[in-house]
């Protein structure tokens, strides 16, 4: 399988879901295309809305399927919902449950299996794939094994974040990794916002953190942090990088 996790600056003037097709059409020679949390979605966008625009958007990505999401109204409650697209159709859906500081979402119950073609994965939402010291994170592990996890169904983690080139992150990504003996994938944001986060009592900057895979035998983990498109082979291990 063939990922694309796209690396968009924080507030690049591309976060516009008017050109997630432009995006889009220069990567449909690969099997799955990732973008970071909130592309092309946010607390304004009613999931109606959201659904509309991937849908659209995965008519014209050929084979590949599309995973986007962010926070959006469903009901009028918020939720960060991610969405798999495939051919101008929504193939999956998935509800963020382990929540970040996000007092006013509701939080998703249960994992899910995105499938398409002959290919699958298994998302998660940022926060979903942090602190893997705390309760119950083992029980997460079993149910992405059950869902299918393993060397040929990836872990797809969409981001926000700041600091994945830092313990803070890289432990628990690689714990994902060792405990589900499948690879993880983490789609983030380079360059650096204006706005400030918390991070375990720290301030700092959103974003910058970048991209990257994480395997499960610990072995040369990928990680950029440049704009782009990341294309990551999961069968050679390979890493290609396309101007966007």
């Amino acid at each position: 399988m063939k990922i694309a996790l796209i690396q968009l600056n924080a507030e690049d003037k591309e976060w516009q879901p008017k050109l997630i097709e432009t995006l889009i059409d220069k990567l449909r020679d690969v099997n799955l295309i990732v973008f970071p949390e909130y592309f092309p979605f946010d607390i304004s966008t009613s999931l109606h809305v959201a659904v509309t625009q991937i849908a659209r958007a995965s008519r014209n990505s050929g084979n590949a399927a599309v995973i986007a999401g962010g926070l959006v109204s469903v009901a009028g409650r918020d939720r960060n919902t991610a969405l798999l697209a495939h051919q101008g159709q929504i193939k999956g859906e998935y509800f963020k449950r382990r929540l970040w500081h996000e007092d006013e979402v509701v939080s998703g119950t249960n994992g899910v299996k995105f499938e398409w073609e002959n290919f699958g994965c298994i998302p998660l939402i940022c926060a979903d794939a942090a602190d893997t010291e705390s309760p119950g994170i083992r029980k997460s592990f079993k149910e992405a094994i059950a869902l299918g996890a393993g060397a040929t169904c990836p872990i797809i983690v969409p981001s926000y974040g700041a600091w994945l080139n830092e313990a803070y992150w890289q432990k628990p990504l690689q714990d994902w990794s060792n405990s589900c003996q499948a690879p993880v994938l983490i789609c983030g944001v380079s360059g650096k916002g204006q706005s400030f986060v918390d991070y375990d009592g720290r301030s700092g900057n959103y974003g910058g953190g970048g991209s990257g895979v994480f395997w499960p035998d610990g072995n040369s983990p990928i990680q950029r942090k440049l704009r782009g498109a990341h294309i990551v082979d999961l069968n050679s291990r390979s890493i290609e990088t396309r101007s966007i």
